[in-house]
């Protein structure tokens, strides 16, 4: 159950998609074979239309959320950079069109991984960040009606620029237990990150003992 009303809680229903599609992407990571071209070319193609989406979300909470909360209380400044998601498509894109050979793709593919855990180890505690810390701030500065609306748009954007299937859309709406799940597969909280010696291959859930990423599968490395 969602810790705060849910036709007042505007974050964990986009939030539960984007949690989704990481989790995605670090499954097709860790099976993606790398020395095929198919498989390489598929797997940048999704990772291109991914980080699409988080852009797009992003720019729905900067114009519906953010840009609203910071007018209200005029404390919150450069909640969303562009930057990192943009260089990230940048990354994908040019793996699609100047990597040549095989060679070239095993080069590409650690790269690929390091800038994926890198931007994972952001992303997530960032959303986290939003749910604990705005949503508090939102109910705050904004009136239960103010809020619905707010709502109310929200999916309404996400919606409309992304056609969601109905029952995926509501799933993401009411499953706050399964996104939570999702934060203690990830490990990503500042807290979360001590020294615990060597972790179990099965301790965050994972399956498949040659997955080389280690956002998804491990922490404390």
């Amino acid at each position: 159950m969602a810790p705060f009303p849910e036709e007042v809680d505007v974050f964990t229903g986009p939030h539960w998609r984007m949690k989704h599609l990481v989790g995605v992407y670090c499954e097709k990571l860790s099976k993606t074979n790398f020395s095929n071209n198919s498989d390489f070319r598929s797997f940048l193609r999704s990772l291109c239309a991914t980080f699409k989406e988080f852009k797009m979300h992003e720019q729905i909470e900067n114009e519906y959320i953010i840009g609203l909360l910071q007018q209200r209380c005029r404390t919150i400044y450069n909640v969303h950079s562009d930057n990192k998601l943009s260089e990230m498509l940048s990354l994908f894109e040019k793996g699609l069109k100047n990597v040549k050979n095989e060679y070239e793709q095993l080069n590409y593919a650690q790269q690929l991984k390091e800038r994926l855990e890198e931007f994972t180890q952001d992303f997530l505690p960032h959303m986290k960040e939003e749910e604990e810390v705005f949503q508090p701030m939102l109910m705050e500065y904004f009136t239960y009606e103010e809020l619905k609306d707010i709502k109310k748009k929200v999916i309404a954007q996400h919606s409309s620029q992304r056609r969601w299937d109905t029952m995926e859309l509501l799933k993401g709406l009411s499953l706050w237990n399964q996104a939570e799940e999702l934060h203690k597969v990830f490990k990503y909280s500042a807290d979360e990150k001590v020294d615990e010696g060597p972790h179990a291959d099965t301790a965050s859930g994972c399956q498949n003992l040659q997955c080389g990423f280690r956002a998804c599968c491990r922490s404390g490395e």
